[in-house]
C-alpha cells in the first residue's frame, strides 16, 4: 500500500461501528509504530477544551510524549503537521459528527506517510461525502444466528439458550431486530431472571424502550433541526413502509422541506429506501421515535403531537379529550371496531395535519375539521353525508375515502387547491364529481367500485398535472368528459363502466400518456380518430368491449407502440371489418411492438418479428405451431396460447423463449420438446415455464424436468394434466380430517449443505369441474434453517381444473448464506391456498449440484436424507370432500423424495404400500451406503454390487443410532408390539 487510506465505517447507534473498528485496529497494530484509537469524538469534542484534549491525545500517543500540551486549536493543527509529518500511522477517529472539522485532527491526508490507514467511524454517510472518504463500509444488523450467540452469551453465559426459554429468546430477536446494542442490554437486563420475568420485560420494553437503548439511539434524532424532527416523528408514527414520493409530497404540504429532510435522515441511517422506494425504518428507531412522543406526556395523551396507539386514541375520542397539541392520529385496532365518537372532539383538535383510519367506525360524523389537515386517510365507513361546514381543506394534500356514507362533494371540493391525490373506493352514495378546475396540482383521481356515480365533470378533462386518471366498477357512469387535454396524464384505465357510451376526443397531442386499458366497456362502439393524438402510447389494451367494432386508421399513427391487446370482440355478425394482421394495421411500417395480444391475428402477414416480446394468441383458431414462421420471434420471451381449443401441434419454438402458457388446449397431443426431453432449440437462454394443464391428450415425462433443472441457475416449472407424483420411491401419508389435510415438515440434514442446490416441490391438483375458468393457484414453500423461519418461495399460476387432474412442478433455488454453511438442519414446509386448491397430493425433494465425474450415475439417485415428524402445523386446505361421514380416515400421499444423485435405478422398483404409522423403504444395501460416502469422500467407488430391496421398519420405542465416519447417521427405532398406533419419528440422515 503505497498511499494513506482513509475507510469510514458507518450506521445507525448501536449497530457495532466501534467494535468493528477495534477489531481492525487490533489486526493490524503490530505492523504500526505510530497508532492511536481517539474513542468517542463526538462526545469529547462538545466539552470545553475537548478538541484541544482530542489533538493533545493524538500527539501524545503516537509520540509517547505526555507532557506534550496544546494551548488552542490552531496550534495543535500545526503541531500534528509538523510532528506527524511523514509518519506511517494507525489513527482510528470513533464517533465523528458534523459538529467535529474533521481537518483539525487529520489535516491535510498526505501529511502522513505512505501506507497510513485512518479510519472514521460515524452514524452520518454525508460526513464522509463532504470530507471525500470513498472507502466505505455500512455496518448492517446481525443475522438470526449471530444474533442469536450474542443474546445468548449475555443473558445465558452460553451460546444456546435455556430449553424453557427458545420461544421467548426468538421473540427477543424479533424485537431486537439484529441491533447489537439491543441484544446486548436486554440479554444482560435478563441474565439469572426467571420466565416470568422475561415474559413482563419483553412486554415492557415492546411498549417503552430499555432507556439504555433509547438514549444512544436518540443521539441521532437530537442532532436533526427541527424540520428533520418533525420529519422523523412522522415517518416513526405514520408513514414507514410507505412510498417516498407520497410521504414527501405531504410533508412538503406541511412546510417540512421534505426532499432535502429525507435525505438527511438517509445519511445518518435513521431510515433506508427499499429497492421499491419505501421509507423503512428499523423497529427500534421506530419505537426511540414513538418514544419521544410519548414522553412529551407520560399520563396524558391527548398532550403528545401524534396519537397512533389505539388505547390512547379511544381515550381521546370517547372522553371529549381532544387538544390543540394533537397534529396526527393513526387509527389501527387489533380488528374493526367502532368508536362512540363525540362529535364536538374534533373542535379542540385545530392543529391536526394528519388523520389516518385503518379500520375504526364511528358512530357520528364530525362537526369539525381542521384546516390545517393535509392528510385524510381511508377514513373508512365515514358516517356523514358530506364534510363539515367549516372544513374547506385549501392545506388537503391527500383524500383517500373507502366504504363510506359521503354522498355530496359540493362546491368546496374546488377549494381543495393543494390535493395531489383524490381516491373514492366503495362511496355508494356518491352519485358525481363536480368542478375540479380548481385542483391544479392533482396528480392521481382514483375512483372504484362507486355503483351510483352517475357523473363525472368535464373539468377532469383540463388537469394539466393529472398523470394517473383511474375509474373502475362505476357501473352507472353515464357522464364522463367528452375531450381530454391532459398533457401530464401517463395512465388511463376505464374498466367496468357498462354504461358509458363514448371514449373521449383527444383535443391535441398528449406526449406524455404511454397506457391505455378498456376493459368491459360494454356499451363504446367506436375509438375516435384522434386517438392518433397518443403519439408516445406504448400500450393499448382493448378487452371485452363487445360492441367496440371499428378501430380507426389513425392508429397507423402510434408509431411508438409496444404492447397491443385486441380481445374478447363479438364481431361475428359485425357489419364493420375487423383487422386480421398487424400488416392491415399498419399497412405502412412496423411498429416495435414487444407484445400482443390478437385472436384473429393471421400470423403468415405478420411483421413485427424482429421486435415481439410476448405473443398472446389465446382464445384463437390457431391448429399448428409452424417453424418457419415462429423461427422469425427473435426476441420472443412469453408465448400464450390460452383455450386454443384446435391447437394440435407445437412443432418449434423460438431460440429466447422463456415462458409457454398452452393451458386449456384440450386438442394439444404433439409438443415434441417437452415429450421427449424437456430441452429446448436454446442458444444461451433457458425455458421457466410450461404449462399444460388441462391439456389431457399431451403425454409429458416428468422425469426429463428432474434432468433439466440439475443446471438450471433460475426458478422452473412445468404443469400437465396428470393424477400422481411422478417417481413411485416417494410416498408418505397425509392424513384427511373433515376440512384439511395434515402435512408434515420435511427436515434435511445439511451436513455437507454445499451439495445442495435447491428444490422440487410436487403438487396434484384435483380436477373440479365445476369450474369454468382456470383458478390461481398459490403455492407456498416456507423455507428454515436450524428451526429459523428464513423465507418463503411463493408461486402463483393458473391453472386449468374443470377436465382433469393437473401435477405441478416446481423447481426453486435455494438462496441465502445459510445453505452454505458446513452443517445445518434445512426444513420445507408446504402449504397452499386457505380453501383455494383442492390437494390430491404433494412431494418435495432436495436437488444436488451436479458432479464432474460421469460416473456418478451408477450412483443411487435417491438417496435417505429426510426427517419427517407427524405435526399439525402445516394444513393443505380446500378438499375436493368436505363431509366428515365419507371416508373420515381416507389417506393421501405426501411424496418425499429427496437428494439426487442417480435415479435410473430407483425407478426400476416399486414401493410396497406403507402401513399407516410410517415405514420407509429405500433401495439400497448398507455396503453401497458405505460405498456412496467413501466414493464421495475419494472420488472413487468402492462398491459395485447389485441392488438389494432393504427394507427399514420403525417403531416407536427406543432410538438406537449408528454413526459412520463419512457422515452418515441413520436413527432407527425398534418394534413394541404394545404400541402399534401410536405416532412415530422417522429420522434417516445422510449428509449429501
Amino acid at each position: 500500500m503505497n498511499d494513506t487510506r482513509i475507510l469510514g465505517i458507518y450506521g445507525c447507534g448501536g449497530i457495532g461501528k466501534t467494535n468493528l473498528a477495534k477489531e481492525i485496529y487490533n489486526t493490524f497494530i503490530d505492523q504500526f509504530e505510530n497508532c492511536c484509537f481517539l474513542a468517542n469524538v463526538r462526545e469529547t469534542s462538545k466539552r470545553e477544551y475537548g478538541l484541544i484534549q482530542l489533538q493533545e491525545k493524538l500527539l501524545c500517543e503516537i509520540l509517547g510524549d505526555s507532557s506534550l500540551k496544546v494551548r488552542n486549536v490552531d496550534e495543535g493543527i500545526g503541531l500534528i503537521k509538523e510532528m506527524l509529518w511523514s509518519k506511517k500511522v494507525l489513527l482510528v477517529l470513533d464517533d465523528l459528527d458534523q459538529s467535529v472539522k474533521v481537518k483539525t485532527l487529520l489535516g491535510g491526508c498526505d501529511w502522513f506517510g505512505l501506507g497510513s490507514i485512518v479510519i472514521i467511524t460515524t452514524r452520518d454517510e454525508h460526513l464522509l461525502t463532504s470530507n471525500n472518504v470513498h472507502l466505505r463500509y455500512k455496518v448492517k444488523e446481525l443475522d438470526h444466528d449471530e444474533a442469536l450467540q450474542l443474546f445468548c452469551w449475555n443473558a445465558f453465559q452460553n451460546k444456546n439458550p435455556n430449553h424453557d426459554f427458545v420461544e421467548l429468546t426468538e421473540d427477543i430477536l424479533r424485537y431486537a431486530g439484529g441491533l447489537p446494542l439491543a441484544l446486548m442490554v436486554v440479554g444482560s437486563s435478563l441474565y439469572g431472571r426467571d420466565i416470568h420475568y422475561w415474559k413482563s420485560a419483553l412486554q415492557k420494553y415492546k411498549t417503552i424502550p430499555h432507556n439504555d437503548i433509547h438514549q444512544k439511539l436518540r443521539i441521532s434524532y437530537d442532532g436533526l433541526d427541527e424540520f428533520e424532527k418533525n420529519i422523523f416523528l412522522d415517518i416513526a408514527c405514520f408513514f414507514t413502509k410507505e412510498q417516498k414520493e407520497y410521504v414527501t409530497k405531504i410533508l412538503d404540504g406541511c412546510d417540512f422541506f421534505a426532499t432535502c429532510g429525507i435525505e438527511v435522515l438517509v445519511d445518518k441511517s435513521l431510515i433506508t429506501i427499499d429497492e421499491w422506494g419505501k421509507l423503512i425504518m428499523h423497529d427500534l428507531l421506530k419505537d426511540m421515535g414513538r418514544e419521544i412522543v410519548r414522553q412529551e406526556s407520560l399520563e396524558e395523551p391527548e398532550k403528545r403531537s401524534r396519537l397512533w396507539f389505539h388505547e390512547d386514541v379511544r381515550h381521546v375520542f370517547e372522553e371529549t379529550k381532544g387538544t390543540n397539541k394533537i397534529q396526527g392520529i393513526l387509527i389501527e385496532f387489533p380488528k374493526q371496531e367502532l368508536i362512540d365518537l363525540k362529535p364536538e372532539t374534533f373542535s379542540a383538535m385545530r392543529r391536526l395535519r394528519i388523520f389516518i383510519n385503518r379500520n375504526a367506525r364511528f358512530s357520528k360524523g364530525p362537526n369539525y375539521l381542521s384546516n390545517e389537515l393535509r392528510v385524510l386517510d381511508n377514513w373508512h365507513s365515514y358516517p356523514s353525508h358530506s364534510f363539515p361546514q367549516n372544513f374547506h381543506g385549501k392545506k388537503l394534500v391527500v383524500l383517500k375515502m373507502d366504504d363510506c356514507f359521503i354522498k355530496e362533494l359540493g362546491e368546496g371540493l374546488k377549494n381543495f387547491q393543494k390535493l395531489t391525490t383524490i381516491k373514492f373506493s366503495k362511496c355508494k352514495f356518491l352519485t358525481k364529481i363536480p368542478d375540479v378546475s380548481g385542483l391544479q396540482s392533482l396528480n392521481r383521481l382514483d375512483i372504484e367500485y362507486c355503483n351510483n356515480l352517475v357523473e363525472v365533470n368535464q373539468s377532469i378533462g383540463f388537469l394539466d398535472k393529472l398523470v394517473e386518471l383511474k375509474i373502475v366498477y362505476c357501473q352507472s357512469l353515464t357522464s364522463f368528459p367528452s375531450s381530454l387535454k391532459l398533457r401530464s396524464l401517463e395512465m388511463l384505465i376505464l374498466s367496468y363502466c357498462e354504461r358509458l357510451q363514448k371514449f373521449p376526443e383527444i383535443e391535441s397531442e398528449m406526449k406524455c400518456l404511454t397506457y391505455v386499458k378498456l376493459e368491459h366497456m360494454t356499451a363504446i362502439k367506436e375509438l375516435p380518430s384522434s386517438i392518433g393524438n397518443l403519439t408516445s402510447l406504448l400500450d393499448l389494451q382493448i378487452s371485452d368491449c363487445y360492441k367496440l367494432r371499428y378501430i380507426p386508421n389513425n392508429i397507423r399513427q402510434l408509431k411508438h407502440l409496444r404492447c397491443l391487446i385486441l380481445e374478447g370482440w363479438l364481431d361475428d355478425q359485425s357489419q364493420y371489418h375487423l383487422p386480421s394482421s398487424t400488416a392491415e394495421l399498419f399497412p405502412s411500417y412496423t411498429p416495435p411492438m414487444n407484445s400482443i395480444v390478437f385472436p384473429k391475428l393471421d400470423l403468415s402477414r405478420a411483421t413485427f418479428y424482429s421486435t415481439l416480446e410476448v405473443l398472446d394468441l389465446s382464445g384463437s383458431n390457431i391448429v399448428v405451431i409452424l417453424p418457419e414462421w415462429i423461427r422469425g420471434f427473435i426476441l420472443l420471451r412469453l408465448l400464450q396460447l390460452c383455450h386454443c381449443e384446435q391447437l394440435k401441434e407445437i412443432l418449434e419454438l423460438p431460440a429466447n423463449i422463456s415462458m409457454v402458457n398452452a393451458r386449456g388446449c384440450i386438442s394439444l397431443e404433439s409438443f415434441p420438446e417437452v415429450s421427449n426431453m424437456f430441452e429446448f432449440n436454446t442458444s444461451s437462454h433457458k425455458i421457466c415455464s410450461i404449462n399444460l394443464s388441462g391439456c389431457q391428450k399431451m403425454l409429458v415425462n416428468p422425469l426429463r424436468f428432474e434432468e433439466y433443472v440439475e443446471d438450471l441457475d433460475e426458478d422452473c416449472e412445468l404443469i400437465f394434466a396428470g393424477n400422481k407424483i411422478p417417481d413411485l420411491d416417494y410416498h408418505c401419508k397425509l392424513k384427511k380430517t373433515r376440512n384439511s389435510y395434515l402435512c408434515d415438515g420435511i427436515n434435511v440434514d445439511l451436513v455437507y449443505s454445499d451439495e445442495i442446490k435447491g428444490f422440487i416441490a410436487c403438487v396434484v391438483v384435483l380436477s373440479d369441474p365445476s369450474q369454468m375458468y382456470s383458478f390461481l393457484s398459490n403455492m407456498h414453500i416456507d423455507i428454515y434453517y436450524n428451526g429459523v423461519y428464513q423465507y418463503t418461495s411463493t408461486h402463483i399460476r393458473y391453472i386449468n381444473p374443470s377436465s382433469s387432474d393437473n401435477v405441478w412442478l416446481y423447481y426453486h433455488e435455494l438462496k441465502g448464506e445459510h445453505f452454505k454453511s458446513v452443517e445445518g438442519i434445512l426444513q420445507l414446509k408446504f402449504d397452499g391456498d386457505q380453501g383455494r386448491i383442492p390437494i390430491r397430493s404433494f412431494g418435495i425433494r432436495v436437488v444436488c449440484k451436479q458432479k464432474e465425474i460421469n460416473t456418478l450415475q451408477d450412483v443411487a439417485r435417491w438417496s435417505p436424507c429426510v426427517n419427517v415428524q407427524p405435526s399439525s402445523k402445516l394444513i393443505i386446505s380446500g378438499l375436493e370432500n368436505e363431509s366428515e361421514d365419507e371416508n373420515p380416515n381416507e389417506d393421501l400421499e405426501l411424496g418425499v423424495h429427496l437428494v439426487e444423485k442417480d435415479e435410473e435405478k430407483a425407478r426400476d422398483h416399486d414401493t410396497d404400500v406403507l402401513h399407516e404409522d410410517v415405514d420407509a423403504h429405500f433401495d439400497a444395501s448398507s455396503e453401497v451406503i458405505e460405498g456412496w460416502v467413501d466414493y464421495l469422500m475419494d472420488g472413487k467407488r468402492r462398491h459395485n454390487e447389485d441392488d438389494c430391496n432393504l427394507e427399514f421398519n420403525w417403531h416407536p420405542q427406543q432410538k438406537r443410532q449408528h454413526s459412520s465416519t463419512m457422515g452418515i447417521r441413520i436413527t432407527e427405532l425398534e418394534n413394541d408390539d404394545e404400541n402399534p398406533k401410536e405416532d412415530v419419528d422417522l429420522e434417516l440422515k445422510v449428509g449429501l
